[in-house]
């Protein structure tokens, strides 16, 4: 086991975070507790109690900026990918310089090493080359503005050279030539389930389990047995979200039909790609925007759409923020009716000139999902309805 200590200067009262959970709104005040089962906050009415399972992120209430891609990203088996400027390897054990410290981790736990950021013109070619399956390590290396690999193995990594077995020879191949390191792994390891993803000002992101609060530092383990110790300032969000969501845009639906208001006898296949739905994006590619503020999450949906899913397992509730998406307010004009089997869960005129609004509906027993976003009183003018964050909750 190896322990990672994030460096910062700790304020002399602890940081105000915000909690979300699924139910009510924000929880903020101080983090008293966290542990297996949930945390405690203190707020100013007192203590609030929030269960691991109603928990969906943790976050400063004024975080720091997660920091970017500029110097080497080390991708490890368990999920997590760490952030460092200084890379090397002796007989299987690997550091990575990183703020505050150097980090001593093993191959065995290594998945991949991006010496340098990618380039807008490589960035698809690399996302090909590690997402591929491997029989045996990858050197990658770049010419301009392609990129290529050699399968071997990989041994010490000094400053200056990458030592690399091809073919039954031993190379030494300069740095400046290396793009990036791929190791190879035999299927069969299993590793603990993570309950978070934990991601710092320096832009490493960390999955992370069995949590708790030491001071002002929130204390746990990865997957693969990194100890970690991050200061709760220098935190950006600690997203426990994982395996109690799934949203709407992650998911093929059984049907989905768009049907113009005014259709031709052989509708266009560019037409109804235009006014299809949209995953997480608004019209003509924009973010999803509701209310002024940007979404990340969601469906974009004009009218009229029809979408129906068969629900992945049993969930509780369906939450979504709905309404006509800013960039053609005030104009649009709506009806969302929302099934669940042949039940109506949600039925509601919307228009441009209604502000965003929440949905929470219940989802018990219900095996199939239509969503229908019907014209409403003006034609199909501005009829962009988004479905913010819609979510189904286990």
């Amino acid at each position: 086991m190896w322990t990672l200590l994030l460096t910062g200067m700790l304020l002399a009262a602890a940081p105000e975070v915000e909690v979300r959970t699924l139910g009510a709104g924000p929880v903020v005040g101080t983090l008293a507790r966290i542990g297996d089962e949930g945390l405690t906050v203190q707020t100013a009415e007192g203590p609030r109690d929030v269960p691991m399972a109603e928990l969906m992120s943790l976050s400063p209430k004024s975080p720091l900026a997660a920091g970017d891609e500029a110097g080497i990203r080390v991708e490890l088996v368990d999920g997590s990918s760490l952030v460092g400027k200084g890379y090397t390897v002796s007989g299987g054990k690997a550091r990575l310089d990183r703020p505050g410290g150097t980090l001593e981790i093993p191959t065995r736990d290594i998945k991949s090493v991006r010496l340098e950021p990618p380039s807008p013109a490589i960035a698809a070619q690399w996302e090909r080359i590690v997402g591929a399956e491997i029989d045996g390590d990858r050197l990658v290396v770049r010419k301009d503005d392609a990129l290529d690999y050699h399968r071997g193995t990989l041994a010490d990594v000094t400053d200056t050279v990458v030592h690399f077995t091809l073919g039954g020879d031993a190379l030494s191949v300069k740095r400046s030539k290396v793009f990036a390191l791929v190791y190879y792994h035999p299927a069969g390891r299993e590793l603990p389930p993570a309950v978070a993803t934990l991601t710092d000002a320096t832009g490493s992101r960390w999955s992370v389990r069995s949590p708790r609060l030491d001071g002002g530092n929130l204390m746990a383990t990865t997957p693969s047995g990194v100890a970690v110790s991050v200061p709760l300032e220098t935190i950006v969000r600690v997203d426990f979200s994982r395996g109690k969501i799934v949203f709407l845009s992650d998911l093929d639906p059984d049907t989905s039909r768009w049907t113009p208001y005014l259709g031709t006898a052989e509708e266009l296949p560019a037409r109804a790609e235009f006014f299809g739905p949209r995953r997480d994006r608004g019209i003509d590619s924009r973010p999803l925007s509701l209310g002024g503020s940007e979404y990340r999450k969601g469906l974009a949906l004009h009218s009229r759409t029809l979408l129906e899913y068969r629900l992945p397992g049993a969930f509780r509730r369906l939450q979504a923020t709905v309404g006509i998406d800013d960039h053609v307010r005030p104009e649009g004009s709506v009806r969302l009716v929302i099934r669940g089997d042949d039940r109506v869960l949600f039925e509601a005129a919307l228009t441009g000139a209604d502000p965003p609004r929440p949905i929470d509906l219940d989802l018990g027993g219900v095996r199939r999902l239509s969503i229908l976003v019907d014209f409403g009183d003006n034609f199909d003018v501005g009829d962009y309805l988004d479905l913010c964050e819609a979510r189904l909750v286990k």
